[in-house]
């Protein structure tokens, strides 16, 4: 049976005639405004950062390290159907679809007021004969939802048929340009059932597969428990890592996750990023610390003093100065963010250690002034001087990072977070620590193969 669309919004979509508004010019932000100006539609960026918006405007990606990810269409920007704004641009604000993909992360914890304030800005320009739809794709608390409507309409009662709610949950694989936008299954979820048709219309443009979900609370909640799920493993997988010190875990994970069903994870220096360490915070909003999630409740408590385990580690089994390489949580992009590398930077620091930070993404300045106590390092000029060396991340920048180090005549001990180096530096003079590793430790040790201080290789 062909449903007849008699919303003028939702007939607006049809036809791409519809105009788009999109809070945020982040990578979420920014990548669904491509996205959509692609399949036809006129889309605003707003942003409260005005060199960003010169930037897009200038047809520049204003996103270290998302400049082959993010792709700004020339005509679309002079032909007006792709243009970043300032928050108080008359033309973004009337538009009747809005996607809100603000930062509502602060700190390392939730912080909701960039989405309240432009849900403040939306409700003031709203004009009540007109159809709205919002939607969130921030990752937000299901308490938060209570807020919105108050924050639109200025009052507490029922929505009316004209305001659509929606909520959208961006998924991103920064690891994988396959995993993207449109290849990755969407679940969207709607506060009034009739907005369902014209909200799965609109992101079935940019999205193949889209789950519609009965309720916008189970939409967004969703996003949380996905990312709670690989919270709680990663943070047992370091856990393991640390009661077997003496066994190859790394080897263990692995073969574990040769199982159909059981993810290969690896121990690290700490779980990082604004997604997967706060998403406690959001599934949990309410209920932490109130017995009813235990397990979450225990893996927030262990996973908040894991980098001063490291940190105790690394200044009791090697020596200094300490270099890290890597302060971005995700590699060849600039995500410092919830960075695992500042933490144990911070833990270090703490511990009286000489600690020396480089990530291609950063400048000196901009080092110095994470780092919390640690010095800028230079590369790969820099290796010589530190006598334990981190890697944190694995950027492209360090891809000759094998090469420096063989060519020092006494180079420094390695310490790989992820296990990415293994296979470069096997059957070279650098000594060479894998996390959950110590058994490579030993093959450049002739003392530890024989027995005589297998601690030393351990966390």
């Amino acid at each position: 049976m062909t449903v007849i669309n008699t919303s003028p919004l939702h007939r607006s979509i049809s036809d791409r005639s519809a105009r788009i508004t999109i809070w945020g010019a982040g990578f979420i932000g920014l990548s669904a405004a491509t996205a959509f100006v692609q399949e036809g539609f006129r889309c605003s960026v707003v942003d409260v950062n005005a060199s960003r918006v010169r930037c897009i405007n200038a047809g520049t990606v204003p996103l270290p390290g998302f400049e082959d990810r993010v792709h700004l269409d020339p005509q679309a920007l002079r032909d007006g159907r792709l243009r970043a704004v300032s928050p108080d641009d008359t033309d973004a604000l009337d538009a009747q679809i809005h996607l809100i993909c603000v930062n509502t992360e602060r700190g390392g914890k939730a912080f909701r007021d960039p989405l309240q304030a432009v849900l403040k800005a939306i409700g003031s320009a709203h004009r009540a004969d007109r159809e709205l739809l919002v939607s969130i794709e921030s990752t937000v608390s299901v308490r938060w939802l209570d807020l919105v409507l108050p924050l639109l309409t200025g009052a507490t009662g029922v929505v009316g048929t004209g305001i659509h709610l929606a909520t959208a949950p961006r998924r991103d694989w920064l690891l994988d340009p396959e995993m993207n936008l449109r290849s990755l299954p969407r679940v969207v979820g709607t506060l009034n059932p009739a907005s369902q048709p014209l909200v799965t219309e609109l992101y079935g443009t940019v999205s193949d597969v889209v789950h519609m979900t009965g309720d916008w609370t189970r939409a967004a909640l969703s996003k949380s428990v996905e990312n709670l799920y690989r919270y709680v493993d990663l943070v047992l997988t370091n856990q393991l890592a640390e009661a077997y010190p003496d066994l190859d875990m790394a080897e263990v994970f692995r073969l574990a996750g040769t199982k159909w069903n059981v993810p290969t994870l690896h121990p690290s220096i700490g779980i990082g990023g604004y997604c997967i360490p706060l998403s406690p915070h959001y599934a949990g909003d309410g209920l932490l610390g109130e017995g009813q999630l235990p397990l979450v409740d225990s893996a927030l408590n262990w996973d908040a003093t894991h980098s001063s385990r490291v940190a105790q580690w690394l200044t009791s089994k090697f020596d200094g100065p300490i270099g890290i390489l890597g302060v971005s949580y995700a590699p060849d992009v600039l995500l410092p963010q919830g960075s695992p590398t500042l933490a144990l930077a911070a833990a270090l620091s703490a511990r009286g250690a000489d600690v020396r930070l480089h990530d291609p993404f950063l400048s000196t300045e901009e080092v110095i002034a994470l780092g919390e106590g640690a010095r800028a390092l230079r590369w790969p000029e820099d290796l010589a001087s530190v006598r334990t060396l981190v890697i944190a991340t694995p950027h492209t920048a360090y891809a000759k990072l094998p090469d420096h180090l063989s060519a020092l005549n006494d180079p420094p001990t390695v310490i790989d977070s992820l296990g990415r180096m293994r296979d470069v530096l096997a059957g070279t003079k650098v000594r060479y620590v894998e996390m959950g590793t110590p058994a490579l430790w030993a093959e450049h040790d002739p003392a530890l193969v024989n027995g005589t201080s297998g601690s030393d290789a351990t966390r």
